[in-house]
């Protein structure tokens, strides 16, 4: 059977279609009457374009990208830079070292990237080498998790390109050494005025929140691990510094609500809730931060949305929310 035949029999501008609609079950139709007839499939004759539409499929979960990087040369080639997964997880020493290589032969791939969590916790002389070129290399990245010193790295860097980050992630408290490093760098203020969404899951009191130098022009969404509400209320209030504030979020450790003596409600006993930016989410003892992250920007609010609503039907007090 002629190289023509096959790929009428796929039937390209159908198969076009239905990727650029997602629908799925005509794909697979295609798919499956495509092998019933042919008995194999000629992707190496595709035209480029339906090659790596079909391939962006694949890598829809970014664990199928490694796979298709080691299954056929031609595959690889096609796949490196057009099938980037946006969503990059670099949870551990070895998927941090493995992406570190990755980038350090071919740098385009890191362009590809949207969101990255950078917490793999790499011993001190790893870290100064992959760190930098990892984030150097995703100069396009907008969601970002990180150590704080990472980010005033960054932010240290005379060759800063990263414009496109609006959501950043700290999974450690930030101390006042952390702060000040970030409002030294060279363009530490002028990404802390470009985020939206600033999420400090280690904790936050208001000794060791951010300083008066430090503003926040286009936070929308912040979010942070306390006990108390009380630091948060500061920032809720300082229209200078946060002036375009939409939610808050105080998430309750699952260590701190669950003791004793505490209860589920303790903090909903404390006075002026009624500012209806903010919510508290009470964790679960299965609560994993890097869930929360993946799960995106609105589904931690929403989560503290929906338990002050049950709790607060109980004395049918009634509340909108943004």
């Amino acid at each position: 059977m002629s190289t023509t035949t096959d790929i009428d029999v796929f039937s390209l501008h159908g198969l076009a279609r239905a990727l650029a609609e997602q629908d799925f079950e005509i794909i697979r139709a295609s798919w499956h009457e495509s092998l019933s007839r042919m008995g194999s499939f000629p992707f190496k004759d595709l035209p480029v374009e339906i090659a790596v539409a079909i391939l962006k499929l694949a890598t829809t979960k970014s664990s199928a990208y490694s796979v298709l990087m080691r299954t056929s040369k031609p595959i690889a080639a096609l796949a490196r830079l057009h099938c980037v997964p946006e969503q990059v997880v670099l949870s551990n020493s070895d998927t941090a070292i493995s992406f570190f290589t990755c980038i350090s032969v071919h740098p385009g791939v890191g362009a590809g990237v949207k969101q990255l969590w950078l917490l793999p916790g790499l011993e001190s002389g790893q870290a100064a080498t992959a760190y930098p070129a990892i984030m150097k290399a995703c100069l396009n990245v907008e969601r970002l998790a990180c150590f704080p010193d990472t980010l005033a790295d960054m932010c240290s860097d005379t060759d800063f390109r990263h414009t496109s980050p609006v959501d950043v992630t700290f999974s450690q408290p930030v101390v006042p050494w952390h702060w000040d490093r970030l409002l030294g760098a060279r363009h530490g203020a002028r990404l802390l005025n470009q985020l939206h969404g600033l999420r400090i899951a280690g904790g936050i009191e208001s000794a060791v929140g951010p300083p008066r130098g430090i503003s926040f022009q286009n936070l929308t969404d912040l979010t942070m691990s306390a006990r108390t509400t009380t630091s948060v209320r500061a920032y809720m209030f300082d229209t200078l510094r946060f002036p375009r504030l939409v939610r808050v979020v105080v998430t309750v450790p699952y260590s701190d609500w669950q003791s004793p003596g505490n209860g589920m409600d303790f903090l909903m006993s404390e006075p002026d809730l009624s500012d209806v930016r903010l919510c508290i989410v009470h964790c679960s003892n299965k609560w994993k931060e890097m869930d929360v992250w993946k799960e995106g920007a609105h589904k931690i609010w929403n989560t503290g949305a929906a338990e002050w609503n049950a709790r607060a039907s109980l004395n049918g007090t009634q509340r909108e929310w943004m």
